[in-house]
């Protein structure tokens, strides 16, 4: 069983804490339009379980991707009939809420 408690989970939390904070600094001084996306990034990826969040953001630059490719298919070749568009994206999605 893991310890939650005690002098390294304080480290780590204290590091964690330090991180967003540089990266929130850094942010707000480059001017960014929303900063407080730098802090909870940083925490984000400090966690002891990056590796899943790594992999699931493989995952959803790939749906993305293959997603554009299938509005690009669909759009131009049924923009003429609404009906049709609806019917292709909703059938595209089915398919995806099926394949995940």
């Amino acid at each position: 069983m893991r310890v939650r408690y005690g002098v390294p989970a304080a480290l780590f939390a204290t590091k964690c804490l330090i991180a967003a904070l540089l990266a929130l600094y850094v942010s707000l001084s480059i001017g960014l339009e929303n900063p407080y996306w730098a802090f909870l990034t940083s925490i984000i990826v400090a966690q002891p379980l990056a590796s899943a969040v790594l992999s699931k953001a493989v995952f959803r630059v790939i749906g993305t991707v293959v997603g554009a490719i299938a509005a690009v298919l669909m759009v131009p070749t049924l923009i003429n009939a609404p009906e049709l568009l609806s019917f292709g994206f909703a059938m595209w999605l089915g398919l995806c809420a099926f394949v995940s």
